[in-house]
């Protein structure tokens, strides 16, 4: 429409459009990395819940006898992993990373380790190890590194949880293990 020798623009103009957009990205922007953020932290969570129901059914299940013959299959078969994991094949245990988990009894003691591969390092890591301190393991190996719950601090912890190469870490819990 013309009036009084004006045309009216009836649109959006190129600066608009851009500065629109740009809201748009930086909107996806914050959605993803807070997304990320809530995913990282459920996983810790659910996978905190998963290695104390282990630590229990463990304790509760040969409290009268040795775990010599506990493994993956024994656990799987016992329904000492929990049914939320996933699991393939009878003895194969997956955590929420897609790493295995492997869980071994210890010759004429009670005594077991829990393993966990492909843990996220830094936070991931060090939110899940953080977790189970309460739990009653009695220690914890973060790659090469052996710390004893009892003298964790939060220092060793984070060094722990962030050295090396690679994204991930393998942890593994220990119980009754002797350390000599």
């Amino acid at each position: 429409m013309v009036r009084n020798g004006i045309r009216k623009s009836a649109g959006l103009t190129l600066i608009e459009s851009l500065v629109v957009v740009g809201i748009l990205l930086g909107i996806v922007a914050i959605a993803l990395t807070l997304y990320g953020t809530v995913k990282d932290r459920l996983n810790v969570k659910n996978e905190s819940e998963n290695i104390s129901f282990v630590y229990s059914q463990v304790l509760d299940l040969f409290s009268d006898e040795t775990t010599d013959e506990l493994e993956n299959a024994l656990a799987v078969e016992s329904g000492i992993f929990p049914k939320k994991m996933k699991i393939v094949g009878g003895d194969r245990v997956y955590n929420s990373w897609g790493g295995s988990v492997v869980i071994k009894g210890e010759s004429n003691s009670n005594a077991f380790t829990l393993e966990y591969k492909k843990v996220p390092k830094e936070g991931v890591c060090v939110d899940l190890v953080r977790n189970q301190r309460k739990v009653g393991w009695d220690s914890v190996s973060i790659g090469s590194k052996d710390i004893t719950y009892s003298e964790m601090t939060a220092t060793e912890l984070s060094g722990s949880c962030t050295g090396g190469s690679g994204d991930t870490v393998d942890i593994l819990f220990e119980y009754g293990v002797d350390s000599e």
